[in-house]
């Protein structure tokens, strides 16, 4: 009897906790953009479903040379254009998404990212978008 009470308790522990999430887990979300940033750094992810919506976003950087990752998984449809403006509001990147992209990397130089503006036009899938300082 203590055997099998064992057993059973193992298989509902360990057979459900891949499905909890944590309270306040971004990738629970939907529709719900979870946004981090520091000096010189700027982290995005949101997990959306047919969600059409501009996110706009300050940024607060010092370096003219930039990276830019952007992952777009689990896509199924929609698009997403991403602007990074400097502090004169001139356009310094742009990126039309319309598939999924595993990791897109990319460089910004000569110019200081001030402001980041994410257009979300029926899309649904899982996204990351992050600006950091060039390592290099």
């Amino acid at each position: 009897m203590i055997k099998l009470f064992l057993i059973i308790s193992l298989i509902i522990l360990t057979g459900c906790r891949e499905e909890i999430l944590e309270p306040y887990n971004p990738a629970g979300n939907v529709n719900q953009p979870y946004q981090e940033k520091k000096l010189n750094y700027f982290n995005l992810v949101i997990t959306a479903s047919n969600l059409t919506y501009e996110f706009d976003s300050d940024l607060n950087f010092n370096s003219s040379d930039s990276r830019i990752l952007v992952s777009v998984i689990d896509r199924q449809g929609g698009t997403i254009t991403i602007n990074v403006l400097n502090n004169n509001r001139n356009l310094i990147y742009i990126a039309s998404i319309e598939t999924e992209v595993p990791s897109l990397v990319d460089r910004i130089q000569g110019n200081i990212p001030d402001k980041v503006k994410i257009i979300f036009k029926n899309f649904s899938g899982k996204v990351r978008i992050q600006l950091s300082k060039n390592a290099s």
